[in-house]
């Protein structure tokens, strides 16, 4: 499985935590992570789309997106045959029309910072992946 996390705007001190858990994932598939440079919605819709192909499986995350519990979001992840793609917006969002047809995630009804939002995603996404081979990080 191939996995690609696409992120808007400059690298945070706390990517060095997302980069823990993407390494932890190589274990499981191959991690890629592109960030995209900060500009307008519609400058960063274009840019993130030109790295996304056909056969991928796109979560978007927004704070308007379907909530899932890790169980929930392991299972999808599960279910999916394609390479998967996490995009996190840049400041002013994502430009939802560009994106339509992808699947729209939310971490949280909060309105959460992009750096948080990386670490949770990547955090979210390793935590499926030992839910579906049966490791024992996720306790109920």
């Amino acid at each position: 499985m191939q996995v690609k996390f696409i992120f808007v705007g400059k690298k945070f001190e706390i990517d060095k935590f997302c980069l823990e858990y993407i390494k932890r994932m190589r274990v499981f598939c191959d991690v890629e992570t592109i960030y995209i440079k900060p500009s307008t919605p519609k400058t960063e819709a274009l840019a993130i789309q030109k790295k996304i192909k056909p056969e991928d499986f796109v979560f978007v995350l927004d704070e308007n997106g379907k909530q899932l519990n890790s169980f929930e979001f392991a299972k999808l992840i599960e279910t999916i045959n394609k390479p998967l793609v996490f995009v996190v917006g840049g400041a002013f969002g994502i430009e939802k029309e560009a994106f339509k047809t992808n699947f729209f995630l939310s971490l949280s009804k909060l309105t959460l910072p992009h750096a948080i939002a990386r670490l949770a995603i990547c955090e979210s996404v390793y935590r499926s992946f030992t839910i579906i081979n049966h490791l024992p990080y996720h306790k109920e």
